[in-house]
């Protein structure tokens, strides 16, 4: 709760048993600034021209191990992302070794989708 909707509250009888110092400020948190702080947008900049066709430049990136694994012991996910169309497939595996079976996955499926 904020010290100005705090004050009010006292102000309008909504609260009993709190005196208010008529020039009291509010304190500095920390924690409060960072939580309202934002961070800038990575600017994208890019060397070179985008992918013209579906296929042919692939990004992939690999992410884990999960603090909390699923239900199939999964504590990995691997995320493959076409250049020209963007759209992003995830994978999600046990260890970090499967990531070649799963792109084999993304490839046959990108074939049989995309010719």
């Amino acid at each position: 709760m904020s010290h100005e909707a705090a004050r009010q509250l006292v102000e309008k009888g909504l609260v009993r048993g709190v005196e208010l110092e008529a020039d009291s400020k509010p304190p500095f948190c920390v924690s409060c600034e960072w939580g309202k702080g934002y961070r800038k947008g990575i600017q994208k900049e890019r060397e070179g021209e985008q992918a013209t066709e579906v296929g042919n430049e692939i990004h992939s990136d690999i992410w884990g191990p999960a603090p909390v694994e699923t239900i199939n012991r999964k504590e990995y996910y691997v995320s493959f992302t076409d250049d020209h169309s963007r759209f992003t497939n995830i994978y999600l595996i046990c260890t970090k070794d499967e990531a070649f079976k799963s792109y084999c996955s993304y490839e046959a499926w990108l074939k049989t989708q995309h010719d």
